[in-house]
């Protein structure tokens, strides 16, 4: 058995979560599930070494399904290293919570929050029209109440596009949960880092977008494309 076979599967769990929930191939449960499954078998071991492999594949498990604000916080990163491993269980094993930082989702100069207040009311994205101002305090995370969205998979593959061209932090679905600054188009409920990424999932899924064709309008086709050619230019203007 490697002598930091922790970290090991620390890495294989970061690894299988990009792969398996941020991108929506399975539910979050089947995910630790299958992880802790797969790992349990100990052929060819020790009794000590079976113990201790237990024992790291358990304190895994129990993490994954204990402290889901440790795995969307370490997990979401780009890069997850040694030291991340490290701080996120002593944080796991003391039962304390990451310091909290002042967040923003943005700072834009004036002239990109009339770009983007502009794109925003052209494709409709919440139920009330937006000003310079609403959108100032959406990124600076100083909203009053939450914007309602008129389509949960466009307002999700509109923060995705800025995410992807680094205009956004690691953990904005989280900042945008913790100071809702989202409304659920449905019920007006402030979204949640999981819907957000259950949306996002679902619109980048093609498959599950013609499944969904008899729900899905058609403006929403090609939204994802629309949305990246501007924050391209939004980026050219930084």
């Amino acid at each position: 058995m490697p002598e930091d076979e922790l970290w090991q599967l620390c890495r294989i769990a970061y690894e299988q979560y990009k792969s398996e929930i941020i991108n929506g191939e399975k539910a979050y449960s089947r995910y630790v599930n299958d992880l802790f499954y797969y790992h349990l078998p100990v052929p060819a071991m020790s009794e000590v070494d079976m113990r201790t492999h237990f024992m790291h594949v358990c304190e895994i498990k129990e993490l994954l399904e204990e402290r889901r604000d440790l795995v969307e916080a370490f997990f979401s990163k780009d890069k997850f290293e040694v030291k991340d491993c490290q701080q996120m269980l002593y944080l796991f094993n003391s039962g304390k919570t990451i310091e909290p930082q002042e967040d923003y989702l943005a700072h834009f100069s004036d002239e990109q929050i009339a770009r983007i207040t502009e794109f925003i009311t052209s494709a409709s994205l919440f139920r009330i029209e937006v000003t310079e101002r609403i959108v100032r305090e959406l990124f600076e995370c100083k909203l009053a109440k939450p914007l309602q969205a008129n389509n949960n998979r466009k307002v999700a593959l509109f923060f995705g596009a800025l995410r992807e061209h680094g205009l956004l932090p690691f953990q904005w679905q989280m900042i945008l949960e913790r100071y809702r600054l989202l409304a659920s188009s449905t019920n007006n409920e402030p979204l949640r880092a999981s819907q957000l990424r259950c949306s996002l999932s679902q619109a980048k899924n093609t498959k599950l977008g013609k499944k969904q064709r008899t729900s899905q309008k058609d403006d929403e086709i090609g939204f994802e494309s629309t949305c990246r050619s501007f924050v391209i230019r939004l980026k050219e203007s930084l």
